[in-house]
């Protein structure tokens, strides 16, 4: 944490500080890959690759265990070099659908291949898990969390282009999001897309933008 730390000059007269991490540390892209890869094969799962580990690869359990502890570090250094600051931490959106089997398996629009049966897993026991997690360690911390997962609902990858808050496995997003993803076999620029792997989109960062503003003008008063 230290370079963001010092990048954010951080001090002992910082008033705010907003803290949105945790999803890369797992991390989500990687795993949503490799459900990605395990969707067409007969028999095989990502829930089962992840709860019942191959050697050297590690399980849902311990990857929640290990960001809480990183989650844990982090904030007592943002503390330790901003003392009287108020902090404010963020958690993730509705990126995946209440009910999988409103994903269309054809879409890379969407989340592709992956199987129903994964979607649901990836949603109630790594996304759902992941914010329980960062708001378990907020508040041990006395810290406000700003949930944006209750607001984004019915505004996942999986619901029509105007009414989604996340762009697919592929999306629509700027020039200097890659085409390709290196070392695998994707490559959204033959949908004349880009490889968004579920980042929200401008609406679904507005939505993000009001709750923590929210909360900021809220810690300001008290």
């Amino acid at each position: 944490m230290d370079p963001q730390i010092q990048r954010a000059k951080l001090n002992d007269t910082t008033d705010i500080v907003t803290i949105g991490v945790g999803g890369n540390s797992l991390p989500f892209g990687g795993m949503l890959l490799k459900c990605l890869e395990q969707g067409p094969k007969s028999g095989e799962s990502c829930r089962e690759y992840y709860t019942s580990p191959p050697e050297g690869e590690e399980g849902i359990q311990d990857k929640l265990a290990r960001v809480e502890g990183e989650y844990i570090e982090m904030l007592a250094r943002v503390h330790e070099a901003a003392p009287h600051a108020k902090v404010i931490t963020v958690g993730y959106p509705a990126v995946l659908p209440e009910e999988a089997r409103e994903c269309n398996r054809l879409a890379l629009s969407e989340l592709g291949a992956i199987k129903h049966a994964d979607v649901d897993w990836l949603r109630d026991d790594v996304l759902k898990q992941l914010n329980a997690t960062i708001q378990r360690v907020t508040n041990f911390f006395g810290d406000t969390y700003v949930d944006v997962y209750s607001s984004s609902e019915g505004h996942d990858v999986c619901q029509p282009a105007d009414t989604k808050w996340v762009e697919g496995i592929c999306g629509d997003a700027a020039d200097y999001w890659p085409a390709a993803l290196p070392g695998t076999p994707l490559n959204c620029g033959l949908l004349g897309k880009r490889v968004t792997l579920v980042h929200p989109n401008s609406a679904g960062h507005e939505n993000t933008a009001n709750h923590v503003e929210r909360a900021i003008r809220i810690a300001l008063l008290t």
